[in-house]
């Protein structure tokens, strides 16, 4: 089969390990809160990944061509770090679990994005699967134990221009840097990324925290996710991308919770008959979304 087929094991074998990386990722920031603020999290989660990919910058930035530098600064910023801002933000006064229900959005974003601006073709089943995917997500986080509506509008706002900004990432991503390097472009677009956020850091209290030399378990659950959350994670992104189709790429977002929910059984947290219900609701949007 191409590589471009939906059905190519490489291709669902990218999109597991995303799922399982993204998914891990909710119990690192979990750990990684006792010991700082969330945006002290993001701080340093954008700027360890950053310095992680200083060493292939030089060889990088030589690689592709200066005329593609202002997109990828612009994927970088929108794709990486005014998500990891407004995120942070949004976790610092909005419920978790409603930002678990908004996460899932971006597929629909993506579609609505490529639909319009990019004039990409989507088909009424793949659009179905969205659908599906989204209330699967949806039905997922409602079901857990001790869930409620209560919600700010104004920190729900940030979630849902988050997953815009990954939306619009993501298509210029398919549209602009299909041929290039997914490792150049993970290293560019986080070299863009990163020099905000490490300016950033260092008007936190996180320099002092991590010199005061209490903070050293949460700094390595930080660490593990930049390094394999961030950097590792948007590099397998960048190459799924590049090897098959959008809805594809994103439909990562809907199966990301039941790996979230997953480790959270595995921390003594009870799985209910409505969230088994939304785990085949997601199963069958994936489904449709995949099918080529």
């Amino acid at each position: 089969m191409p590589p471009n087929s939906h059905h190519n094991l490489q291709n669902w074998i990218l999109l597991l390990l995303l799922t399982l990386i993204w998914g891990s990722s909710y119990i690192l920031m979990k750990k990684g809160l006792v010991g700082f603020s969330a945006i002290e999290m993001a701080c340093l989660r954008i700027s360890i990944s950053f310095i992680c990919a200083l060493p292939l910058a030089i060889k990088a930035f030589k690689a592709v061509s200066k005329e593609k530098y202002f997109t990828l600064g612009l994927i970088g910023f929108i794709s990486i770090l005014l998500p990891a801002f407004l995120f942070a933000f949004a976790l610092t006064n909005g419920e978790s679990a409603i930002n678990g229900i908004l996460n899932a959005l971006s597929p629909l974003w993506t579609a609505l994005i490529g639909y319009f601006f990019f004039k990409a073709v989507i088909s009424g089943k793949k659009m179905l699967g969205v659908a599906i995917g989204f209330a699967g997500a949806a039905v997922l986080v409602i079901g857990a134990p001790g869930f409620s509506f209560k919600v700010d509008l104004l920190y729900a706002a940030l979630p849902v221009i988050a997953t815009f900004c990954y939306g619009l990432g993501t298509n210029l991503t398919k549209q602009k840097m299909q041929n290039e390097n997914p490792i150049y472009t993970t290293v560019i677009s986080m070299s863009f990324a990163g020099v905000p956020a490490l300016i950033a850091l260092f008007c936190t209290a996180a320099p002092a925290k991590i010199a005061g030399g209490n903070v050293w378990l949460p700094l390595a659950a930080i660490a593990a996710l930049a390094v394999f959350g961030t950097f590792v994670a948007w590099i397998l992104f960048y190459r799924l991308l590049q090897r098959t189709d959008m809805l594809f790429a994103t439909s990562v977002t809907y199966l990301v919770p039941i790996v979230a929910v997953s480790w959270g059984i595995l921390d003594g947290e009870l799985l209910g008959l409505i969230q088994i219900g939304g785990m085949l609701l997601i199963l069958a949007g994936v489904y449709f979304t995949t099918r080529a």
